[in-house]
């Protein structure tokens, strides 16, 4: 069976199956507790799991909640599982900063428990290399317009100032989690390697 490429939102939901077995319902309610911007309606997660399904990347059963009410709980396959695990290991696009922050932190919270530390270490030098260049990038772009900026104030908009040291400051706060994950990962691998 040929298959097309997954949406970032059914990535999620197939790290979220690896975690535990998930039903529709709860796969919905955790995109209401308010941790990440993502939404889902249960009239896109019905039909997404179902695809899912379909695909072979989860497997569904019923289980008797309450003896009248049964609800269909899904499990990632071994198929699900490598796609899973390939799309945590590629290296988030660079824009928009914000939402790709939110995505890493998802793959980091599904990479604990199914990646090496060694395929995390590297997933993080990998990241930490992009964000790096796109740092390099900007500062080529962005030093010119910050030294016009401070010359003659007046001639950009506050609008235009603040949107620029927005994006700068999205980038730091970016590498700063990035720093903060390799540094506490490795704490953590070194107390349990004593």
């Amino acid at each position: 069976m040929g298959t097309r490429d997954l949406s970032t939102l059914e990535y999620i939901v197939l790290g979220a199956c690896s975690l535990a077995p998930q039903s529709g319902y709860s796969i919905t309610s955790s995109f209401e507790d308010g941790s990440y911007s993502w939404s889902a309606s249960p009239g896109s997660v019905y039909p997404m799991l179902k695809r899912l399904e379909k695909q072979g990347f989860i497997s569904g059963h019923l289980e008797m909640e309450y003896e009248t009410r049964p609800k269909k709980v899904y499990s990632l396959t071994e198929e699900g599982g490598a796609i899973l695990d390939e799309w945590l290991m590629g290296t988030p696009d660079m824009r928009p900063f914000w939402e790709q922050r939110e995505i890493a932190q998802l793959r980091f919270q599904y990479m604990e428990k199914r990646l090496s530390y060694e395929q995390i270490m590297q997933w993080l030098k990998n990241y930490l290399d992009a964000v790096h260049y796109a740092s390099q990038v900007e500062e080529v772009y962005t030093k010119p317009i910050q030294q016009a900026m401070a010359d003659d104030a007046s001639s950009y908009s506050l609008h235009s100032q603040l949107l620029m040291e927005g994006y700068i400051m999205e980038i730091n706060t970016l590498r700063t989690w990035l720093e903060l994950v390799k540094t506490r990962l490795q704490l953590a691998h070194a107390q349990k390697s004593d």
